[in-house]
């Protein structure tokens, strides 16, 4: 059963032309701004590590596919949330709207196997996307710019080896899809709780935004909550080129986010198990 529901859900989804959206926006962008960080090489170098030019003898570019990459990943992270609520924001407010939940009452279906259906979807859709988004600037960055050491800032200078850099780029996918996941279950949570698909966006976008800016602001009641938020982990990935790894900040993420994450299904679960879908 679990099977041919995860089948119908998929079809539903793939004929979608939202479903797409993320992809076609990254697929276009990304090559812009490569193209972009290229041919502004020297002046990127100049005010990346235009004052370390008095204590080191650079040789050659420090300009290459990795920095591209790891640049372009820092500054559209931000923005993943909004992608990441593209499917998620209208599987189940869709249903409502539509009025198709009714043909589920004449099938012999538990409703926790029709929403555990659409829940798989959609954060198989965000992992999806997000390993997309990270590979494919990576991939492209190489191709145009090509490959070479990153260096990066890190209690000093720290120049990561080229061949040193993919399996970092992977983990630094990784801990970014465990904020995105969680983010597509608020959504998600917020699509099953209400009956439009614009809702759900809004509402998950601003307590993003709202999370973020609390991330960020120097305050120090901020700064003690900010651990047990999500939102407090959107810059973790970037730990990914650390050496060493915190690897104690990978567990804590995992465990915020695992906490949240069930809130948020637990919440989906019980209320539609409750609410009136002919209504």
């Amino acid at each position: 059963m679990i099977k041919n529901l995860l089948i119908n859900e998929f079809i539903k989804v793939s004929y979608k032309k939202r479903t797409y959206i993320s992809f076609a926006l990254i697929t276009v962008l990304i090559p812009f701004i490569v193209l972009a960080v290229k041919s502004g090489g020297g002046s990127l170098e100049s005010k990346l590590y235009g004052q370390l030019a008095d204590s080191f003898i650079f040789v050659g570019s420090l300009v290459n596919g990795n920095l591209s990459a790891y640049i372009i990943i820092a500054i559209l992270i931000s923005h993943m949330p909004f992608l990441s609520t593209i499917v998620a924001s209208e599987i189940v407010s869709g249903e409502y709207s539509k009025g198709t939940f009714r043909m589920y009452l004449t099938r012999p279906v538990s409703r926790n196997l029709v929403l555990f259906s659409k829940l798989i979807i959609v954060l198989g859709y965000t992992t999806l996307m997000m390993f997309y988004f990270v590979m494919y600037t990576l991939l492209v960055s190489r191709l145009i710019i090509g490959n070479g050491d990153l260096v990066v800032f890190h209690e000093g200078l720290l120049v990561l080896d080229a061949y040193d850099t993919v399996w970092r780029f992977f983990l630094s996918f990784w801990l970014s899809n465990i904020l995105m996941l969680t983010v597509t279950c608020l959504c998600f949570m917020i699509s099953t709780l209400s009956k439009n698909s614009v809702t759900p966006i809004i509402v998950t976008i601003s307590i993003v935004f709202v999370g973020t800016a609390v991330a960020f602001i120097p305050i120090e009641f901020f700064e003690l909550l900010n651990p047990y938020l999500f939102t407090g982990y959107i810059d973790l990935f970037l730990t990914a080129f650390h050496d060493p790894l915190p690897k104690h900040l990978f567990i804590q993420e995992a465990i915020v986010c695992g906490i949240w994450s069930t809130v948020f299904i637990v919440t989906s679960f019980y209320y539609f198990n409750r609410c009136d879908i002919l209504d």
